[in-house]
């Protein structure tokens, strides 16, 4: 893993973090779409699956980012995606980290670039969040358990839990830019797209 960024390139990187199903990966796309690259880390956690043999599936995922954090540090992920991260900044003016989730994390990454990242927090109700889960059947939502109780707004999800575990509430909490994502996605997709393009713009 290589060391501290050098580069003379003053690039910078915006964090997308929220809570499973607000939206990460809408973001994530319209920023490729225009040409800004993202780093998913959620792919050194799907990499470390197939690698140990496992299906891809949430209960799978989960136990390998539970099991990652705990013999090698909350920082973990972050520090495994820093060569993908280091070389997106020395060739681009902005680049994109997709999910993020804790402080330590956060705080790698500072160590690492030498300055602090902006943060986009991504919000969404219970509601939404869980039905776009049930409807977005990715490998590792697939078997997401949502526990309904007295009222819909009430339900949770075992990667709900999982996150607010690790501390991604911190970092929404910190955030530099919100965006509400409760209205049509065409809304949702033209408010990122001219926050994008703001961040990324150069003269």
């Amino acid at each position: 893993m290589s060391g501290s960024f050098t580069s003379d390139i003053m690039s910078e990187v915006l964090v997308l973090t929220g809570l499973p199903g607000s939206g990460k990966s809408v973001a994530s796309a319209i920023a490729e779409e225009i040409g800004i690259p993202v780093v998913t880390m959620g792919d050194v956690i799907r990499n470390e699956t197939a690698k140990r043999g496992l299906e891809a599936n949430s209960k799978n995922i989960g136990m390998v980012a539970v099991d990652l954090r705990t013999k090698f540090g909350e920082d973990i992920v972050l520090r495994k995606s820093w060569s993908r991260i280091s070389e997106a900044l020395e060739n681009h003016p902005l680049i994109i980290i997709d999910g993020m989730r804790s402080s330590a994390e956060e705080n790698a990454l500072i160590e690492l670039m030498g300055k602090r990242p902006k943060i986009l927090a991504i919000i969404a109700s219970e509601d939404a969040r869980n039905s776009r889960l049930i409807e977005r059947k990715r490998s590792d939502d697939a078997e997401v358990i949502v526990e309904k109780k007295v009222q819909k707004h009430h339900a949770i999800s075992e990667r709900d839990i999982r996150e607010r575990g690790w501390g991604v509430e911190s970092l929404l909490e910190r955030a530099d830019f919100r965006i509400e994502n409760e209205d049509s996605i065409e809304s949702f997709r033209e408010t990122v797209k001219a926050l994008l393009e703001g961040l990324n713009y150069t003269d």
